[in-house]
């Protein structure tokens, strides 16, 4: 007889779906290398048990047909020793019984260990899941202390860079404002020295125009005396002028008067002859 499948993938009957998938893994993984035929067939071997065993309904079926396979012939055939033919069916039915029901209890054992097993395999991976948790807990804490202080360094860092600009900063304005006050008082320096220069320049030419007028007075100066005594004598003239004028004005002024006085006392007495008196001594 042949090796079963369970002997090709080197696992024992029991096996769950890992340790069938772990098996045929490491057998595909060992002959994968090679290139010869033994190699090959045991390689398409292993993947048609891989692919029996580990699809259920198939592997029930085998597991039939393996317990049957492994029943001695006398429980199979009734012995031609009996010689009862009701003993021989009994048998006969006990036989087929046991055949029908061994595969529903090797299934019903290999699933009950399958359960325990992934029981107890749920049961580590939780166990290792809690430890793995706790362990990511303590490590998530440790990171949050760590990124806790690296936050407080880099606060730290930030705020001595920060206070490092802004000392920079008003360094910076002490040296502009230092600037700007030295290139004012140049500016009012070249300003003033502007100025100065302006109001010696304006000094010199009022000095130069006083003294050309100076000059020029003292070169006009018998040209206006001979002006000036022309025009006294001009308005000496002209007073004397209207002096006479209103003098002439007044003695007119005065004869009128006198005639309307004589005229007056004409009238007054009456005579229609020519006065001989003195109206304006007597009237």
């Amino acid at each position: 007889m042949g090796k079963s499948l369970y002997q090709l993938l080197n696992i024992p009957e029991s096996a769950n779906e890992q340790q069938i998938h772990r098996a045929f893994k490491d057998i595909e993984r060992h002959w994968a290398k090679r290139e010869d035929d033994s190699a090959i067939e045991t390689l398409n071997r292993a993947r048609e048990a891989f692919v029996i065993l580990s699809d259920t309904n198939r592997r029930v079926a085998y597991d039939r047909k393996l317990a049957a396979s492994r029943l001695p012939l006398t429980e199979i055939t009734p012995p031609t020793a009996i010689k009862s033919s009701h003993t021989g069916q009994w048998l006969q039915r006990m036989a087929i019984a046991l055949l029908l029901l061994f595969p529903i209890v090797s299934w019903l054992y290999h699933n009950k260990q399958q359960t325990k097993q992934q029981a107890e395999l749920e049961r580590s991976q939780n166990d290792k899941s809690i430890a793995a948790a706790a362990l990511l807990k303590s490590q998530q804490e440790q990171l949050l202390r760590e990124n806790q202080q690296i936050n407080a360094q880099y606060q730290d860092e930030q705020q001595a860079k920060l206070a490092e600009i802004e000392l920079r900063q008003r360094q910076q304005q002490l040296d502009d404002a230092r600037m700007l006050s030295e290139q004012q008082l140049q500016n009012q320096a070249r300003s003033l020295d502007l100025m100065e220069k302006r109001l010696n320049t304006d000094a010199r030419a009022q000095e130069q125009n006083i003294a050309e007028r100076q000059a020029e007075l003292q070169y006009k100066k018998p040209a206006m005396a001979m002006t000036l005594q022309e025009q006294q004598d001009q308005h000496l003239a002209l007073q004397r002028q209207r002096s006479l004028k209103q003098h002439d004005e007044n003695i007119a002024s005065i004869n009128s008067l006198r005639a309307a006085r004589l005229k007056a006392y004409d009238r007054d007495h009456g005579n229609g002859g020519i006065s001989t008196s003195n109206p304006a001594v007597d009237p």
